[in-house]
């Protein structure tokens, strides 16, 4: 029987499946890996699509003759694959850090591309085939096509601030499912009963996985590594497109966290929650003392120099975190703080969670919070500052691990800080 319509609806939950989960493996890379392998994603659906495409170019008169249960096949794959594919994938021994001297990490990378290529080469092949097998509608199937993707894009950045990257993968795969449904329909296949109940089963199997479903982080990571101490433990974990937030505590070992500190220091840190985002980047949250002169330690840092060169009235904190500048400018009792932070969990965390630990600091009468990008914040801001204190928290990762040597940051460019150098009063730094 021949067909006039395509499977439009189909198509769309197919193309909106395949490019969410390419966005979702960059947010996934990052979290189990370093963010760099986030950059190859785009290269690696690109080489599931290239691969359909020969080889659908190759067998096509074969795959025509069958298109019904080709596609369906390639969109109950597609959906199979894209979390399948990933939990093997995070069974491979791959370390990027071993890749200089251990050859077997090159193969163990050349296999992760392989298996996370295949969700992509499915989806690619029944969009191809519908190409194909539809001429006359390939105008259409296109509109359709760049309409589910672009969707797909979009869904998937709201439903990070909903589920975590995890149950995210989950809903891809319930996606890829929820196509074949679509597609047994608008193909008019027979058997519905059957496919039906299958593709249900198989929807619950996912459900299921979902429970026992768990990121496996590389252990050279900072979380990992943290937790590897007695007494540490997760006390708490938040998620968005912006990033996975981990709060780990330690009765046992306490935490002294405070880079830049001298080692004549006359004063210890204050008890801290350690927190890391996307598993690495180490901050802390510090329990806000009784008196401040329990932060003189904050005195005895590197970025408190400016504090004793100029009168310091104002000053501007550029990726404020989790505060531990805005109390340095507290304990020099600074008059007006404002703090730029772009991720408004971390905000949430000191507001909320943790209010009455951090002592409310982002609430208090001399402080005021945006959260914005720091040079869009600027841009759009009148105000000048004495000083202006850009919180480096990837600095110091980069001195333990050569693979933030490639971490660009838009904050340190010569527009940037033209931008910074304007906002400056007189004799501001």
């Amino acid at each position: 029987m021949m067909l006039k319509r395509p499977p439009y609806i189909s198509i769309a939950l197919l193309s909106a499946g395949s490019l969410a989960y390419e966005i979702l493996l960059m947010r996934l890379f990052s979290i189990i890996q370093w963010h760099h392998f986030a950059y190859m994603i785009i290269a690696l659906a690109l080489l599931g699509y290239g691969v359909s495409g020969t080889i659908v170019s190759i067998v096509q008169a074969r795959l025509l003759a069958r298109y019904r249960l080709v596609y369906l096949s390639c969109a109950v794959l597609f959906g199979l694959s894209s979390l399948i594919c990933f939990q093997l994938a995070q069974h491979i021994p791959f370390n990027a850090e071993q890749i200089l001297w251990d050859k077997r990490q090159i193969l163990f990378l050349l296999i992760n591309f392989l298996l996370l290529m295949i969700p992509f080469f499915f989806a690619a092949s029944g969009i191809c085939l519908s190409f194909i097998q539809f001429q006359k509608q390939v105008s259409k199937i296109y509109a359709i096509d760049l309409m589910g993707a672009g969707l797909g894009s979009m869904l998937i950045v709201l439903v990070l601030f909903v589920v975590t990257p995890s149950w995210a993968l989950i809903c891809i795969s319930a996606i890829g499912i929820l196509a074949s449904a679509s597609a047994v329909l608008e193909l008019n296949i027979k058997n519905k009963l059957w496919l039906g109940t299958g593709l249900l089963f198989f929807t619950g199997i996912l459900l299921l996985c979902g429970k026992h479903f768990e990121l496996n982080i590389s252990p050279y990571k900072g979380l990992p590594q943290t937790l590897r101490i007695e007494g540490a433990n997760i006390i708490e974990q938040r998620s968005s497109p912006l990033g996975f937030i981990s709060v780990i505590e330690n009765n046992k070992v306490p935490l002294r966290h405070a880079p830049g500190l001298s080692l004549n220091s006359t004063a210890e840190p204050l008890k801290q929650l350690g927190l890391f985002t996307d598993a690495d980047n180490m901050m802390v949250i510090t329990k806000y003392p009784d008196n401040l002169q329990q932060l003189s330690y904050l005195d005895q840092i590197t970025s408190a120099l400016p504090y004793h060169l100029n009168d310091i009235n104002k000053v501007l904190v550029i990726g404020s975190g989790t505060g531990t500048d805005i109390l340095q400018a507290r304990f020099h009792g600074i008059d007006k703080v404002d703090a730029v932070e772009l991720n408004p969990q971390l905000i949430d965390l000191l507001k909320d969670d943790y209010k009455s630990y951090a002592g409310d600091l982002y609430s208090q009468a001399n402080v005021s919070v945006y959260i914005s990008e720091a040079r869009d914040y600027l841009i759009r801001s009148d105000q000048n500052y004495d000083l202006i204190q850009l919180a480096l928290i990837d600095a110091f990762n980069a001195s333990s691990s050569g693979l933030y040597a490639l971490n660009e940051s838009y904050m340190y460019t010569t527009e940037a800080l033209q931008t910074y150098l304007n906002r400056l009063q007189a004799n501001g730094y």
